[in-house]
């Protein structure tokens, strides 16, 4: 049947050379160049036999002649297909080393799901060691067809879904696969393409006019806005394909250095251009068909997203900076006097004596123990930072004696690589330098005995500061100096010194890609900012150049940190934050947004890092609120807190050197803070249920309009206003000056949080009144938000009475869940958790308890708020019993019905509301 649809659909197609339009469409294929398309020039692209000049065009040959040609039948192994692919021509290359015979695999998965290897058929080359989610046998019946080219003709593969005949993946132009240089080109469904990460986006949408490219490749490089590189490594897209809102979403399984382009063919075509420097072509596909189903499945694949502690989805706050205990006192003094709501308290490097991990400052941070007491008696918790890089003072640092002990750390790939003024003692260990005021080396997190090192150091850490939380910092990982004179950090009065990497195909790669000429990249190689590339790591079992898993550093780090915090808090969940992030690490981390500045651009970029993150399975994320870098005025502090309170991750931190910034300096911030902070920790119970349904079935927690409304061609551009789950959405003021802004309604009703009003019914866009103490915040017509009477942090909170926010859609309907459990279980237990079901229908309430009722004992549903109601009840009922008058409130303006009860949140509860015309 695959053979069939091979020939019928492609075959004919591809046959014989390409025809002159066919040969001009193509010409937007770029041939790219290591030093970056301003060299182009008709010499420049003679001296790659890859490439043709055209009309003033540098492009990659055709298909026919460049790429690969089918070799053999189709072999059905019952899982899939196989077909062999030979290279068409061993002369025609980019950088050389071409891999002359492929397999082309094709794995059917879940019926949305499949997969597409292509591999050297003779050479094992390097995969991703971290195993996926997959079935073991394939799930029919399958949305898709995939088609591929016949014996003898040139490759070239589709992937068509099925209902309607979208394509949404078509090949087009040369497959390349060298060695060093893997490149592979699509044709889009549209030009709504999403995702890609982790690098600055100034857009939610990609941009196709003009060509954009940008690098992916795990990297210490702080927020800008140019196209780089940042700290984490997601090769992660979505296309919405045409009007109806059918969504496909690719991952490039592949954690080599890489980039992709988005052009336009000549013809107008939207497409897509993917390079890796190593490994195999490893595509997963997901065919949804909607933006939200693709967010389950692509989650339940990676794995899908921790459930965080109740406690951390309150206020942190954090700074590098505080310099000393008292510091931290003030911050917190100044939050308790102007009645901020705050749950945890975060310390950068300051706290460490000369910057080194599981110490503390003796003189400045002396009594560090006794300010963990006082912020723990105060219900706050509290996280420390780490960074990856241990001294080398091996005989006075006994966390790195240990990790020698061990042979925990990361090795040269060859001894004879070994610089010759490598200190005694750092046997064959890669020595770096970062913020120690001493030489350092870095753990390999791949390594089974690293892992049970790392436990310990944690639980020896404890012991000495008795902390919460852990947040790994630096674990691209960073170095400094890398390839140049000297780090710019290194101690006056000593000789210069810096890590040099070798000149080998490792360190210097044919195409480094485009990540060599962006952001503050010094040396101009790829190891710029962090190790060489020529070490070597191991998972006990294989060994790994750290070309191939440089970008699987973080998240080995933050696994490693994860278990050992299980280990040291046996009935508590760990929270880990980390700044580096792979696929799959949604499943250990939370993560913010890296170092910001405090600037208005950078704020809406903020928006669109959520909703990347959101599509990449990682939801517990936000952004330095006020900025990292630079100093906020009172108005760009005050706007930022009024977004930060709706980040899942919520934290204001800033840098050393700079003025403190948290919102009680200013009385005017702190005013504003405490009220929409209090905002945020009524509807706590409402974002924790979206968390809990992020962890059971993967679905996003901040999500775009489109994915609510994948028919709404205007939401598509929408990405300065956001949604949590289905029910709430937040359109913060980003521009400065501004005491309004529009706001775009889609579909249904939609009322303001706060004053619980009708606003608009969408489709609309309405100029929305924001003056500085008011960020727009609405409920969607048809939701039911559960809420909870708030306090200044969540160990009070969670005592308090319920209530519910029920915003009735245009035929008077809503409907919503609660979730709850103790808040910070290590083990998700169903049975040892809270569920309610909530559904309003033609004037009733019902809450219909699935399990879990002793969780909630004590805790009593007291407030019901129902907005949209259109006149005053006449008698209303709770559990067949009518209540006084006294028990409800009607505003006729607002169109609010308030009801006052008593119920425990165990029991059943049934709600009816009787008035004129009504039931």
């Amino acid at each position: 049947m695959v053979r069939v649809v091979a020939k019928a659909i492609l075959a004919v197609a591809l046959a014989g050379t390409l025809s002159l339009a066919q040969h001009a469409k193509l010409q937007a294929i770029e041939c790219p160049f290591p030093e970056g398309q301003e060299v182009a020039s008709e010499a420049k692209c003679a001296e790659y036999t890859a490439c043709e000049w055209t009309d003033g065009t540098c492009h990659m040959v055709s298909n026919d002649v460049g790429g690969y040609v089918v070799d053999g039948e189709v072999q059905d192994n019952g899982r899939g297909f196989k077909v062999n692919l030979k290279k068409a021509d061993a002369a025609i290359t980019m950088f050389g080393g071409d891999v002359t015979d492929l397999v082309f695999e094709v794995i059917y998965h879940e019926i949305y799901h499949l997969q597409i290897k292509i591999y050297d058929q003779a050479n094992a080359r390097y995969q991703v060691p971290l195993p996926l989610n997959v079935p073991d046998e394939p799930v029919q019946p399958r949305l898709y067809t995939v088609g591929v080219s016949g014996n003898g003709n040139p490759f070239h593969f589709s992937v068509t879904r099925i209902s309607n005949e979208n394509t949404i993946f078509r090949t087009q132009g040369p497959l390349t696969f060298e060695d060093q240089f893997i490149q592979l080109h699509t044709q889009l469904m549209s030009t709504y393409l999403y995702g890609f990460g982790e690098n600055t986006h100034t857009s939610f949408r990609q941009v196709f006019e003009p060509r954009t490219t940008f690098p992916i490749f795990a990297r210490d490089q702080p927020v800008g806005t140019d196209p780089m590189n940042e700290y984490g490594h997601h090769p992660y897209y979505m296309v919405v394909e045409d009007n109806e809102g059918n969504s496909n979403s690719v991952l490039l399984y592949n954690s080599n250095a890489m980039e992709y382009s988005t052009y336009l063919l000549d013809d107008g075509t939207p497409s897509l251009t993917l390079r890796t420097i190593g490994g195999i072509i490893d595509l997963h596909m997901f065919l949804g068909p909607h933006p939200e189903d693709l967010n389950v499945q692509y989650a339940n694949m990676v794995g899908t997203p921790a459930i965080p502690s109740y406690w951390s989805l309150g206020f942190h706050l954090s700074r590098w900076g505080y310099n000393s205990t008292d510091g931290v006192r003030a911050a917190r003094e100044r939050m308790k006097a102007m009645g901020i709501p705050q749950d945890v308290q975060t310390c950068d490097i300051d706290y460490m004596e000369r910057q080194r991990d599981f110490t503390y400052d003796p003189v400045n941070w002396g009594d560090m123990p006794e300010l963990i007491e006082e912020l723990h008696n105060d219900n706050i918790k509290v996280t420390l930072i780490l960074d990856p890089a241990l001294v080398i003072d091996f005989d006075n640092y006994a966390p790195s004696s240990r990790g020698k002990e061990s042979d925990v750390f990361i090795k040269w790939s060859d001894p004879s690589l070994v610089p010759s003024d490598q200190e005694p003692g750092t046997d064959e260990y890669m020595v770096g330098y970062v913020w120690p005021d001493t030489k350092t080396i870095f753990p390999d997190f791949l390594k089974p005995e690293t892992k049970t090192w790392w436990a310990n150091e944690l639980k020896l850490f404890h012991e000495a500061l008795p902390y919460d939380a852990i947040w790994i910092d630096m674990n691209e990982p960073a170095n400094f100096g890398t390839n140049l004179d000297k780090p710019w950090n290194w101690p006056e009065g000593q000789d210069p010194w810096s890590l040099t990497c070798p000149n080998n195909k490792w360190d210097l790669p044919p195409y480094p890609t485009m990540m060599i000429r962006v952001g503050d990249n010094q040396s101009k190689k790829i190891s710029d900012h962090t190790i060489c590339m020529s070490g070597t790591q191991t998972d006990g079992t294989k060994n790994y150049m750290h070309y191939d898993v440089h970008s699987l550093y973080g998240i080995t780090e933050t696994i490693a940190t994860f278990n050992g915090l299980k280990e040291l808090f046996p009935d508590k969940r760990p929270i880990v934050l980390s700044r580096s992030t792979f696929p799959g690490s949604g499943k250990y981390a939370v993560h913010w947004l890296g170092d910001n500045t405090a600037d208005w651009k950078q704020m809406h970029m903020s928006i669109i890092g959520m909703l990347d993150f959101n599509m990449f399975g990682l939801p517990m994320v936000g952004a330095d609120v006020c900025g990292f870098f630079g100093e906020p005025d009172l108005e760009m502090c005050a706007r930022w807190m009024q977004l930060g309170a709706f980040y899942p991750f919520s934290r204001n931190h800033n840098t050393m050197g700079t003025a403190d910034q948290d919102p009680g300096v200013w009385p005017e911030v702190g005013q504003i803070a405490r009220e929409v902070l209090t905002l945020r920790y009524k509807y706590l119970p409402y974002l924790y249920t979206l968390f809990h349904h992020a962890h059971m079935h993967g679905n996003s927690v901040i999500r775009p309009l489109l994915n609510e409304f994948p028919s709404d061609i205007p939401a598509r551009d929408v990405d300065d206003q956001f949604l949590w789950g289905s029910g709430l959405m937040v359109a913060p003021v980003i521009t400065q000056g501004a005491t309004s802004r529009d706001v775009y309604f889609p579909q249904g009703r939609w009322y303001d949080l706060v004053y619980a009003r009708l606003v608009a019914t969408g489709p609309t866009t309405q100029t929305v009144y924001a003056p500085l103490d008011v960020i727009p915040v609405f409920v969607r017509g048809g939701q039911i938000l559960p809420y909870q009477v708030p306090a200044l942090n969540t160990v009070e909170s969670r005592k308090n009475p319920f209530g519910l926010t029920i915003a009735l859609d245009e035929l008077m309907i809503a409907q919503g869940q609660i979730f709850w459990d103790d808040g910070e279980a290590q083990e998700h237990v169903m049975s040892e958790s809270y569920m309610s079901s909530l559904a309003y229908y033609q004037e009733e309430l019902t809450m219909s308890v699935m399990h879990g009722q002793d969780v909630v004992a004590g805790i009593n549903l007291e407030t019901i708020d129902i907005l949209g109601f259109p006149k005053n009840a006449e008698s209303i009922s709770v559990n067949g019993e009518n209540i006084p008058s006294s028990g409800w409130q009607y505003d006729a303006a607002a169109s609010l019905l308030s009801i006052y009860i008593s119920v425990p949140l165990a029991d059943e509860l049934n709600v009816k509301i009787y008035y004129e015309n009504g039931l």
